[in-house]
């Protein structure tokens, strides 16, 4: 389940974005259950701006069943090889924008001559004289799992110019 806590996350503006909640349900836990635990953070949250629910295999069913269970502003996805594209592409895209925060300069963190930036390139230094440091536009909290879970996932060019997208044997995917 993702949930959205920034409307302009979903308008396409280039906003500071935080992963604020990441729950990994166990293997077969049952969907009243999944429901149930959206329904309480919705209603504990201040605002919850969106849900998304992987309807794939299942259908509209979770989608009406969480409507009907309370829970607002919820939209099914089903995975396909051209939406996991996109999600990825959104996702890459984030993870390599940044700020600067002392002139507001907003860019990517691509490789510059060989090496990463991480450096304003507008060359911004505080009073001090100390190089200002780039802040990433996407935070998501330490967690190892997690990060090894992004990094474990693999694409594939298929012959109709596709990314199909798959990880190892024995790891897991679904938080990616």
């Amino acid at each position: 389940m993702i949930v959205s806590t920034s409307p302009s996350a979903r308008a396409g503006i280039r906003a500071h974005l935080y992963l604020r909640h990441c729950h990994r349900f166990p293997l077969e836990t049952s969907y009243c259950a999944v429901i149930g635990y959206m329904k309480r953070l919705q209603d504990h949250w201040r605002t919850v701006h969106a849900i998304y629910a992987d309807k794939t295999g299942v259908g509209d069913y979770i989608v009406e069943d969480m409507e009907r269970g309370g829970l607002r502003n919820v939209t099914g996805i089903n995975f396909t090889e051209a939406s996991k594209e996109a999600m990825a592409t959104c996702l890459k895209e984030q993870m390599r924008s940044a700020v600067c925060t002392s002139c507001g300069w907003k860019g990517y963190v691509d490789a510059h001559e060989e090496e990463w930036r991480t450096t304003c390139p507008e060359g911004c230094a505080t009073e001090e004289g100390n190089i200002v440091s780039l802040r990433p536009l996407l935070h998501i909290p330490f967690d190892p799992d997690l990060f090894n879970e992004l990094n474990v996932e693999r694409y594939e060019l298929s012959k109709l110019g596709k990314l199909l997208f798959n990880h190892p044997q024995g790891t897991n995917d679904d938080r990616f």
